[in-house]
């Protein structure tokens, strides 16, 4: 996995740096102190992996987060436990406390590794505009499904439910990868583990909305996109 180690202290990096070099599988293309500059070259490059300290000058650890559109799989490594949910909810792969053993590194990065070994997807094909489709593999066959049928996909560890009116599909992939996949006109991440269809929301409320009966809880860190949206359609 080719990685990025973005953290303002330089003790920091040593300690991240003398992890990766003992660690197979893994290799060290840049260290940053400066997320600005770390910013532009995770845009530009090829990134599978990210060992990201929140709080640094400029730009904050989850605020760099958020700024990427299709960020790759990202360990936080930080002396502060009060962001934990938060970073959860935003699907980064662990969360290392400082002084970080290597026990615990190494674990971190297993999960990182599971994770980019998993197929990407089971889907095979897809077309444009309303009527775009994909086809899922189920079984030993492929179900032809349309995008606007989606209810909503709750993601597990190593493979997501994809929620239709009468029916779900249990395919391969992590959530993140269907958040790239889908619309996104049309379908937002409310929650660590859910992606929605927006025009499925059937009623809502501040912790919870409803698609197809199902209620899905609204996570914090996705509430303020989520209501810019529900207020433009509530009168």
């Amino acid at each position: 996995m080719r990685c990025v180690i973005i953290d303002d202290e330089p003790l920091a990096i040593d300690v991240l740096t003398k992890h990766l070099k003992k660690t197979q599988g893994l290799t060290l293309l840049r260290s940053f102190q400066n997320a600005f500059e770390a910013l532009y070259y995770v845009q530009t490059q090829r990134v599978d992996l990210i060992f990201l300290d929140i709080q640094m000058p400029g730009i904050k650890g989850l605020q760099f987060i958020r700024i990427l559109k299709y960020p790759p799989k990202i360990i936080i490594t930080t002396a502060y436990t009060e962001y934990a949910l938060e970073a959860l909810e935003l699907g980064v792969v662990d969360y290392l406390l400082k002084p970080i053993p290597y026990h615990r590194f190494l674990s971190a990065v297993s999960k990182a590794m599971e994770m980019k070994s998993m197929p990407k997807a089971s889907l095979v094909g897809k077309e444009i505009g309303k009527d775009r489709y994909f086809f899922f593999k189920e079984d030993s066959t492929y179900l032809k499904v349309y995008e606007r049928d989606i209810g909503y996909v709750h993601g597990n560890r190593n493979y997501c439910n994809i929620y239709l009116q009468d029916r779900k599909i249990k395919v391969k992939g992590n959530l993140g990868y269907y958040c790239s996949v889908f619309s996104e006109d049309n379908f937002a991440r409310v929650h660590k583990s859910y992606l929605v269809s927006l025009d499925r929301i059937e009623k809502y409320d501040s912790d919870s909305l409803w698609i197809h009966g199902d209620v899905i809880p609204i996570g914090r860190t996705y509430k303020t996109i989520l209501w810019d949206y529900l207020k433009e359609k509530t009168l």
